[in-house]
């Protein structure tokens, strides 16, 4: 399995025919990346039925971001902490971005793509036109979740119950709850690593909230605090895992963001 497999299992090959053969596909300012990080415990599969609803459109290129330890990343050893894991994803992002793109994360994956966009910015690298994030408080606040690496399993239990957004299935099944809890509590050590230290972003943010989530519209509107540009919040009706309970409702309203973003490159 190669580098691109790992680290974008639903577009690899998409990605691989771009750079082999540039001729077949339109030209890169009609079309617009998405690199999605998920939530702490889930995989890039989180966003897979995004890449199936755009698969036939020419202008928006959902990519899902595995990261090392699971999916087709489980082989390799987990970030212990958000640089290190930013360091990994740097290390292969310059050989698949083109601009324009947008960087997107949801919860846990929300911090690492504030920390991916920043240190793009501090190192010069072409910015993305937008970071889009969803249910997750401001790097630089108190997290209303009371969820830690330090909780106890029951603890966690209780807690991604109320969230939603695992399946029966695991929550009814001993060992595979199990293998969950290890990925998240692991997931929650690394997103504790993360230390604000006065970064601000020179990109516009927009940020996505539920008004059933800790993260609520009051708490959110404090990533404005974080950027020098333009900022936006839009509340949806639901809980922590609002993004894939409002299925296409919410995904038509991303990619009706995504698509006036595009448009106003031009």
């Amino acid at each position: 399995m190669n580098i691109l497999q790992r680290w974008f299992p639903f577009n690899h090959r998409k990605i691989q025919e771009e750079q082999e053969n540039t001729d077949s596909f339109r030209p890169s300012e009609e079309r617009i990346q998405v690199f999605c990080f998920p939530s702490a415990g889930s995989s890039a599969g989180l966003y897979r039925s995004w890449c199936n609803a755009t698969h036939d459109m020419s202008d928006i290129d959902f990519i899902p971001v595995e990261i090392p330890g699971r999916g087709n990343h489980i082989t390799s050893p987990a970030a212990t902490s958000i640089d290190e894991l930013v360091e990994a994803f740097l290390s292969v992002f310059p050989k698949v971005v083109r601009a324009p793109y947008i960087i997107y994360g949801h919860s846990f994956g929300a911090a690492v793509a504030f920390q991916v966009a920043y240190t793009l910015q501090e190192r010069g690298f072409q910015l993305p036109e937008k970071l889009i994030v969803a249910g997750r408080h401001a790097p630089h606040m108190q997290d209303p979740n009371p969820l830690s690496s330090a909780s106890t399993d029951a603890e966690i239990i209780e807690e991604i119950k109320k969230m939603g957004g695992t399946p029966e299935a695991i929550l009814n099944h001993p060992e595979m709850l199990q293998f969950t809890l290890s990925q998240l509590r692991g997931d929650l050590r690394t997103h504790e690593s993360l230390r604000y230290t006065g970064q601000k972003l020179q990109i516009p943010i927009e940020v996505h909230c539920a008004t059933q989530d800790d993260a609520t519209k009051e708490i959110v509107e404090y990533w404005k605090e974080v950027t020098t540009d333009e900022f936006h919040i839009k509340e949806f009706e639901g809980h922590h895992f609002f993004i894939q309970a409002l299925g296409e409702t919410y995904l038509n309203s991303l990619m009706d963001t995504i698509t006036q973003t595009r448009k106003s490159l031009s």
